[in-house]
């Protein structure tokens, strides 16, 4: 008998919503990275990053009654335990069930996984040891890479890491027939971002997208909204806007990335609309919309 799946998956993709932190921050939580991160926040993010924003596109996202929320990382500042605490409330009330990797911003400092991270294991892996995981959603296999580890001062780069590449490579082949929905903070493709902000092994990374397959990889981390590829790999490479940031281009306005995947005969057909704030604040429109058709493999 053949198996039945649902006509349409609907998924909500945002990203790097850099929640308000907790003020004032302990001075003993100072003595390292965060110091020069809360100063260009005092100075620039925060007349930037609006919590009221976040809050239109959560509100845009309830609208549109996806089945679930994939949130590509920095959900916080500092990488505070206070924020991580926040960020797991912010999470639980979603307005549908969500998964989660972890950003630059989460993983400022070498704080162990089990006083922070681990906070939010009911949305991603329950430890660093079980990246990637797999979220199953009808046809759709999301597969959560974690790209966070901690750099030095005016760097902001990621790494995944040999052990887990090799994973992510095994989990792509043990799921071929699904639709393969990778989940990232930093995009495996250069000149998305500068250097300092890469992923400095984006080629294993690549590598291993390409040998192994995948039909659509989501990252954050640019704040732009934009539409690629894997490298060699002819893989649609989706970035997200910041969920909460004010700007005047409207590839970086507050928004979020709605995708619709469906099965079409031996195909599987991704349909993207990036819903964005509109100029006047007033809500929420969709600013573009793309379609994909990936052999199901």
């Amino acid at each position: 008998m053949p198996e039945s799946f649902p006509p349409v998956v609907r998924i909500a993709h945002l990203s790097d919503v850099h929640l308000p932190p907790p003020l004032p921050v302990a001075a003993g939580d100072l003595m390292n990275k965060r110091a020069l991160s809360l100063l260009s926040w005092h100075f620039n993010r925060r007349h930037h990053h609006l919590a009221a924003l976040g809050d239109a596109v959560v509100a845009d996202i309830a609208a549109h009654h996806p089945a679930l929320i994939a949130m590509t990382g920095d959900l916080t500042n500092f990488g505070l335990i206070p924020e991580m605490e926040a960020g797991a409330a912010w999470l639980a009330g979603l307005p549908a069930p969500a998964v989660i990797v972890p950003g630059n911003h989460d993983r400022m400092t070498g704080l162990p996984w089990a006083k922070g991270l681990a906070l939010w294991s009911p949305w991603m892996a329950p430890d660093e040891a079980h990246f990637p995981y797999v979220r199953r959603i009808g046809p759709v296999a999301l597969i959560g890479v974690n790209s966070a580890v901690p750099s030095p001062p005016f760097m902001a780069y990621g790494r995944v890491g040999a052990r887990q590449t090799a994973r992510l490579a095994a989990l792509l082949r043990r799921l071929r027939g699904s639709c393969r929905v990778v989940l990232i903070h930093h995009p495996p493709r250069t000149g998305l971002v500068p250097w300092r902000k890469s992923l400095l092994d984006s080629r294993a990374v690549t590598a291993a997208l390409k040998a192994a397959g995948a039909e659509l990889v989501l990252h954050g981390h640019s704040h732009d909204a934009s539409a690629s590829t894997v490298r060699g790999a002819g893989i649609p490479l989706i970035g997200s806007a910041s969920a909460s940031l004010d700007s005047s281009k409207p590839g970086r306005r507050a928004g979020w990335n709605a995708l619709d995947i469906r099965r079409e005969d031996e195909a599987w057909r991704i349909d993207l609309t990036r819903r964005v704030l509109r100029p006047a604040g007033d809500g929420l429109e969709t600013l573009t919309q793309r379609s994909w058709l990936r052999p199901v493999s």
